[in-house]
């Protein structure tokens, strides 16, 4: 038996009527940028999320540029964030004019709360915590850190649809992406801005659509960054079952934990209840996890390693960051291992790659 990381068809196959309905309607209303549709899945999407507002943006990473510049972050400033993110993390700061100034991780893989302050300079003007794989960061200390210096927190939820975000973690605008293996993917690129600030949600409604607030009167010089409407139709439908995709990704998550938290050579963090599960996310110690890796991969299961490289020692920016070291976060890189993990893998296949690991460590 041969077993995907992912696969994108089963998707496919539950959603099908429904999306060709849905595309039929699109189709014959014959409004497809932006409208109606949109701003239903907009609405629809803030609800769920329990924000004011929502802005559909064509990316994740634009979603992350429009937001930090929604909230005045110019050339030269200095944002904190963590370099085991996906590139876009930092790209969208960098794209700015900005400097992204890393801050090493827990063993959870998130932001090291405890090291933010000694990072903190006169250009430091935002802090962007990453919540990934799904797991949220500790925003109680990180706002509470913010407040004290006078910084702005923007929160990258890119990974974390679905994830119990509640107090402290409601405070931020928050940028989304849809890619289509997200916890909520779109059939092509789509992205989100969610916020409760309504000098936010303005900036990015004008930037995201050349800077126009009504059609040819441009305020700002904006950019063409709109989400398709298209995308929106099909993101709209997937969303009524995101809290039912949630819960089979936590059950999953669940299995894998009471199955294989007893090997020696493994470690992997308790339960998480607020988690969407995005990824499922192990480490590997003693240096076996490409043995590991390649061991299953040879049994037809496929793994993938979230992420090979650091940002920092990525061609891009090695000689920018030549100098610094983030100690765990260079660690875990070597150490870390994605399962399979989401709604339509079943059982039967679950089963199979647990039994397949234990018996690698036997």
């Amino acid at each position: 038996m041969m077993i995907p990381f992912i696969d994108l068809t089963r998707e496919w196959q539950f959603f099908e009527k429904a999306f060709l309905t849905g595309f039929k309607k699109f189709g014959r209303d014959g409004h497809y940028v932006l409208g109606k549709y949109t701003e239903i899945f907009e609405k629809n999407f803030a609800y769920q999320i329990g924000y004011k507002y929502a802005i559909g943006v064509s990316t994740g990473l634009t979603a992350l540029e429009i937001a930090l510049l929604a909230h005045g972050i110019n050339k030269d400033d200095e944002v904190i964030t963590v370099s085991n993110s996906a590139v876009a993390t930092s790209l969208a700061i960098s794209n700015i004019g900005a400097k992204p100034v890393f801050c090493d991780v827990k063993n959870d893989f998130l932001i090291d709360e405890k090291l933010i302050e000694r990072l903190i300079t006169k250009k430091t003007k935002a802090i962007l915590p990453v919540h990934l794989f799904g797991k949220i960061c500790n925003m109680r200390v990180i706002n509470r850190l913010a407040k004290q210096h006078a910084l702005i927190v923007l929160e990258d939820a890119c990974q974390a649809h679905g994830a119990n975000f509640s107090g402290e973690s409601l405070k931020n605008t928050k940028a989304f992406s849809f890619y289509p293996t997200k916890n909520l993917g779109a059939l092509g690129e789509a992205g989100m801005i969610v916020t409760n600030d309504k000098a936010v949600y303005d900036f990015a409604i004008a930037f995201r659509n050349y800077g126009q607030k009504e059609r040819y009167n441009h305020l700002i010089k904006g950019n063409n960054y709109r989400i398709d409407s298209l995308q929106c139709v099909f993101l709209d439908i997937k969303l009524k079952e995101l809290d039912n995709f949630i819960d089979r990704r936590r059950f999953i998550a669940q299995r894998y934990i009471n199955e294989l938290s007893e090997i020696h050579d493994f470690s992997i963090d308790p339960f998480d209840i607020t988690s969407s599960y995005h990824l499922f996310v192990i480490r590997v110690l003693n240096g076996k996890r490409d043995e590991l890796k390649n061991y299953l991969d040879k049994s037809g299961i496929t793994t993938l390693v979230h992420y090979p490289s650091t940002i920092h020692q990525q061609p891009c920016y090695q000689a920018e960051y030549a100098k610094i070291v983030l100690k765990n976060t260079e660690k875990l890189q070597e150490e870390i291992l994605s399962l399979p993990c989401y709604p339509f893998f079943t059982d039967t296949e679950q089963a199979l790659v647990i039994d397949k690991i234990k018996k690698f460590f036997l």
